[in-house]
């Protein structure tokens, strides 16, 4: 038997991002879900979607693997401290903060900076969206026009507040945790993923960039399953 899992999108998109690494968990016999954080609107923050994430974790029953993409590494460590219903972490080249660190101020120490922030375009309403071609250059990098369309149809918006607060705890002090490093991306770099990584119990590698979950889900999943059954 295994863990159920929960899997926390990161800024831009929504809980439809890992549809694909669902299915190919299932294909694992691994129960999995996705939820839509509150930052995809205006009056989300940091704590509103940490507060989810415990609400969906509770409602799972039993302890779970906590699954976060991209921004949704913040949301998880803040989500996961003190936190008896988290089994494992799993952060997907995912923001790793140290004590009071926001995801702002982690980008502005990677050593090989990426150009996501280019592609913002801010709204009146504090949230902003990623321009088409910037997404596709700097976050589906590595996957085909085919593979990118729909994606890039369905992306959001996304709470620029969330970006400057800083997690108020570090649950991946308290849990284990694995590290999925993506190699060819191009949001947060390699290197920097890989000091995250140090932190964390174990780390994999995956020759993708900063979406796994559309252009290597089955790969991502194996990594996901891996950790749902350790914790059985």
């Amino acid at each position: 038997m295994s863990k159920p899992v929960l899997l926390v999108h990161g800024a831009f998109t929504g809980a439809w991002a890992w549809n694909g690494v669902i299915d190919e968990l299932g294909k694992q016999g691994v129960t999995a879900t996705a939820i839509d954080l509150p930052s995809r609107g205006p009056q989300g923050t940091l704590a509103a979607d940490a507060q989810a994430v415990r609400e969906a974790l509770k409602n799972l029953g039993e302890p779970a693997v906590l699954v976060g993409h991209s921004y949704a590494g913040a949301v998880i460590t803040e989500a996961s401290v003190d936190n008896d219903d988290v089994a494992h972490l799993v952060y997907v080249c995912a923001a790793l903060p140290q004590a009071g660190e926001s995801v702002a101020a982690l980008l502005q120490r990677d050593p090989e900076p990426g150009q996501l922030g280019t592609a913002m375009q801010p709204a009146e309403d504090g949230t902003a969206t990623l321009d088409r071609q910037g997404a596709k250059d700097y976050v589906f990098n590595d996957a085909t026009e085919a593979q990118a369309a729909p994606v890039l149809d369905a992306m959001g918006s996304h709470a620029l507040v969330t970006l400057g607060e800083a997690v108020t705890g570090l649950g991946w002090t308290q849990h284990p945790s694995t590290y999925v490093v993506c190699t060819l991306d191009k949001s947060f770099s390699p290197a920097l993923q890989r000091e995250f990584a140090s932190h964390t119990s174990s780390v994999v590698e995956i020759e993708a960039g900063h979406g796994p979950m559309l252009t290597k889900p089955a790969e991502l999943a194996d990594v996901i399953a891996t950790a749902a059954r350790s914790d059985a």
